[in-house]
């Protein structure tokens, strides 16, 4: 691959950290179309030759600009220029696929973990279940265009799905799983958002640094009837996703 015709700042910004020298000089050709959305980034070794620094360097200027969303790492195919964040309506009976697939995205899923477990207090409280019921965890991998978006935790009553996750891994949708056992016409009828850091394996799993902020989404799906079915405990790659809350009563 031929590295981009780049170098390090101007003298007056000489003076600064050198890996912050190379995060400006990268993030100067992002803005001037040097380096074009979708556009692989050179390896690291190359880029270090071709400013004259050590990789190491460059690896924490990819990082930083990673978890400002500029960048970002396909795992086993390298660095890209990010295009930029998706839009992703929040609302009553929004859904992943249909995000991705509004925003051109061709959307997938890996199961990542899945197991039966007693509810913790959290679970229960949102599940509306009692202190040692169990619960089905089904934790996904969800992706757009092959980019990690964001990791989604189901836990649902075990008394009523105790198969869920075995269901999932043959239908793929939580919604026609759902389906599956005659339920449909869910809602979407608590969602909460938080920030913070994310723990080293959702780090792991998103395909981004530690220090590169994941949004929180905590929701629960009801039946007409009142009925909790699901609670989802998503974590968003943030730099990735511009949340749209929709008013759909």
């Amino acid at each position: 691959m031929v590295a981009p015709a780049i170098s390090l700042p101007e003298e007056t910004e000489r003076l600064w950290p050198l890996w912050l020298q190379v995060e400006l000089t990268l993030r100067r050709a992002i803005r001037t179309g040097a380096l074009k959305a979708g556009e692989q980034l050179p390896g690291e070794h190359q880029l270090a030759e071709t400013l004259g620094i050590h990789r190491h360097t460059v690896r924490r200027a990819i990082e930083s600009l990673t978890g400002q969303g500029l960048l970002e790492i396909r795992r086993g195919r390298g660095t890209f220029v990010a295009a930029g964040p998706i839009s992703y309506r929040l609302g009553g009976r929004s859904r992943f696929t249909d995000n991705m697939e509004a925003a051109g995205k061709i959307p997938s899923a890996r199961v990542l973990r899945s197991q039966t477990l007693t509810a913790t207090e959290d679970v229960a409280a949102n599940l509306a279940l009692g202190s040692g019921d169990k619960v089905v965890m089904l934790e996904i991998l969800r992706l757009g265009d092959a980019i990690p978006i964001l990791i989604a935790r189901h836990f649902v009553p075990e008394d009523l799905f105790p198969d869920f996750a075995e269901r999932f891994a043959d239908i793929d949708s939580i919604t026609k799983t759902f389906a599956s056992y005659g339920i449909v016409g869910y809602r979407r009828s608590v969602t909460r958002l938080a920030a913070r850091r994310p723990t080293a394996q959702e780090a792991a799993d998103l395909g981004q640094p530690r220090t590169a902020p994941v949004l929180v989404w905590a929701s629960v799906n009801a039946l007409p009837g009142g009925r909790c079915v699901n609670y989802d405990l998503s974590v968003f790659a943030a730099a990735r996703v511009s949340i749209v809350i929709d008013d759909d009563g």
